[in-house]
């Protein structure tokens, strides 16, 4: 009888490590991020966040290329700052991305005019606009 227990315990066992080990060679890739930071007022704080809310986490949302995106808001600090963080799978992910939401907008706005108003409203917070492209390395994370 207990040989009958052992076996289903050991095979739940190889399975979790194998499973574990494979998960964790698949994750041991770094991804890669952009980091967008823009300085924007206090006064406009609230107006920026509506407007991505509104307009950019619906396209960010459907983009099959984006893992996630992370939204930062100033909190303390010298300097008013949003940042946004959004993680790709790799450097191809990330290039598939920017195509991806081109077409997305296109198709959520498709008179041309609309999407130039809500790029110019976009574009009053590019003044102190900075990113960069980066990436992680899994072994120095938490």
């Amino acid at each position: 009888m207990r040989k009958l227990i052992l076996i289903p315990v050991i095979v739940f066992a190889l399975t979790a490590l194998f499973t574990s080990a494979s998960y964790s060679q698949s994750d041991s890739k770094p991804h890669f991020f952009e980091m967008n930071f823009l300085q924007v007022s206090y006064e406009q704080m609230d107006e920026f966040t509506q407007l991505y809310e509104t307009y950019g986490k619906p396209i960010d949302a459907q983009n099959e290329h984006i893992i996630s995106v992370k939204f930062f808001r100033h909190f303390s600090g010298p300097v008013w700052t949003i940042c946004f963080v959004t993680e790709y799978k790799d450097l191809d992910g990330f290039s598939a991305a920017q195509k991806r939401a081109d077409e997305l907008w296109e198709k959520a706005y498709p008179d041309k005019s609309k999407r130039e108003e809500i790029w110019k409203k976009w574009g009053q917070f590019m003044k102190g606009h900075t990113d960069a492209l980066v990436t992680n390395n899994p072994k120095l994370e938490k």
